[in-house]
């Protein structure tokens, strides 16, 4: 039950920050998926961080962070719905660099997370 518990503990806090950066993202002007993509790389970076910090560590604290938090925080189904609409309206280049840049900058951005979760100890 404990389980559970952290899980939707860390979905409710990351799904209300992700509505909160998407917000903030739109009230600003910018393009409709930036705020998928900040939250997405921001997303990928504190995996790979958290990933390194609690790789031998199972438990609440990574059911809290993996599973719940960064799980609700994150969105795979909005970035694809988002490059659907740049299909459907006919905006390949974006759609090319969109589709490119999430996943090259993904992967760094883990890559890099995990890195510097190396470093502190």
């Amino acid at each position: 039950m404990k389980k559970y518990l952290s899980i939707a503990l860390g979905a409710i806090v990351g799904a209300n920050l992700r509505l909160g950066i998407s917000a903030v993202s739109s009230f600003m002007g910018f393009p409709f998926f930036l705020g998928t993509f900040l939250v997405n790389m921001s997303g990928a970076f504190i995996a790979g961080f958290i990933i390194h910090k609690i790789k031998s560590q199972a438990g609440h604290k990574s059911n809290f962070l993996m599973t719940g938090l960064l799980g609700s925080f994150t969105t795979f189904s909005m970035m694809t719905y988002e490059q659907y609409m740049l299909l459907s309206v006919g905006d390949y280049p974006t759609f090319l660099i969109y589709f490119a840049v999430n996943l090259a900058a993904g992967v760094l951005l883990a890559s890099i997370g995990y890195r510097i979760g190396g470093r502190f100890k």
